[in-house]
């Protein structure tokens, strides 16, 4: 483990030796059925006439990275991301939104507070086609005080902790349809981007810097329900993630019983298999819990990745009052 993080760390150097760096991939989620909004604007509304709230929190590659050598090189961290978001229906044609996602790798976090507005068009009897913009701000941070430089003069790698924030953008379209050919029900597809914008963030020390690029990821993404018979349903979902330097894909399927246990497997090729499970309560909670086993090389380094999500929908009722019966007097009746 120590040479592999060798490795890493003086990589990350290497590519701090350069005035312009490619940002990270976005980061991706187990559950991805149940994030959208992270990743399509388009969806915000598309929730059935309630207020959903969900936060969802992934650790990966448990045991791979973290703490330093024995001759005091650090090690960065695994990924670790905490999403945040909220979003509901204004009236029958538009939808807000709002995501906060803090995203942490090796030494660098990423903070992305974002808000989102979707116009939701009716298509024919029961389906609905939503557009949606993103707009909000993206804030990297790197400790480079635990950088170990191949050259410790070099003048493109900080010593000290530093940051820098840019405007990001996104759009997302987002299809649904009560039934799909009389066999699918709760039929779904999306098609999004993120970081249409493409910013640049520059970090500033010692009258240098550096500057990061982001680039725009692309997501498609359909599901739907599937009905069994006998209190019985199938569940497919299926992501496809595109970035600057490969595609990935998630092929997932849950088996639900009685509407609201799930469980479920997932195959993300040359990545990991992954385990899912969940339970929907008759309050409007909905738990999930997801395990990757990774099939990839890190297996030997790490014992797994961990994603929980929590999801809370709940409808806003406004009462009703009856119209006060006042006595009235006329001259009429005098």
């Amino acid at each position: 483990m120590r040479s592999i993080f060798t490795r890493v760390i003086l990589g990350v150097s290497v590519l701090f030796s350069v005035s312009d760096i490619k940002a990270q991939q976005d980061p991706h989620y187990s559950q991805f059925m149940y994030n959208k909004l992270t990743y399509n604007a388009g969806y915000a509304g598309a929730t059935d006439g309630k207020i959903c709230v969900t936060l969802l929190n992934r650790q990966q590659w448990m045991g791979f990275g973290g703490g330093q050598t024995a001759t005091g090189l650090q090690r960065g961290d695994a990924p670790s991301n905490l999403v945040g978001s909220i979003n509901a229906a204004i009236g029958s044609r538009f939808g807000i939104g709002a995501t906060i996602v803090k995203d942490e790798l090796g030494f660098e976090t990423m903070l992305m507070p974002r808000l989102t507005l979707a116009y939701r068009q009716p298509m024919g009897d029961d389906g609905v086609l939503a557009g949606g913009v993103g707009v909000g701000s993206m804030q990297r941070t790197l400790d480079g005080a635990k950088l170990k430089a191949l050259d410790p003069n070099d003048p493109k790698i900080p010593n000290a902790a530093v940051s820098g924030t840019a405007i990001d953008l996104d759009f997302g379209l987002y299809y649904t349809k009560t039934n799909l050919a009389g066999i699918i029900d709760d039929f779904y597809a999306g098609v999004s981007a993120t970081h249409l914008n493409q910013n640049t963030i520059t970090y500033s020390w010692d009258n240098n810097t550096s500057t990061v690029n982001s680039k725009m990821h692309y997501y498609l993404t359909a599901g739907g329900t599937y009905q069994l018979g006998g209190n019985l349903a199938l569940q497919p979902n299926i992501i496809v993630k595109k970035d600057p330097a490969k595609i990935q894909t998630d092929l997932n399927c849950f088996l639900v019983m009685n509407q609201n246990i799930r469980g479920g497997l997932t195959w993300r090729p040359m990545d990991a298999a992954v385990l899912l499970v969940g339970y929907e309560f008759p309050f409007g909670l909905n738990v999930g819990y997801s395990y990757d086993i990774t099939t990839s090389r890190i297996i030997n380094y790490s014992s797994g990745s961990h994603e929980i999500m929590i999801r809370y929908c709940f409808g806003v009722k406004i009462p009703h009052n009856p119209p006060i019966i006042r006595s009235r007097y006329t001259p009429r009746f005098m």
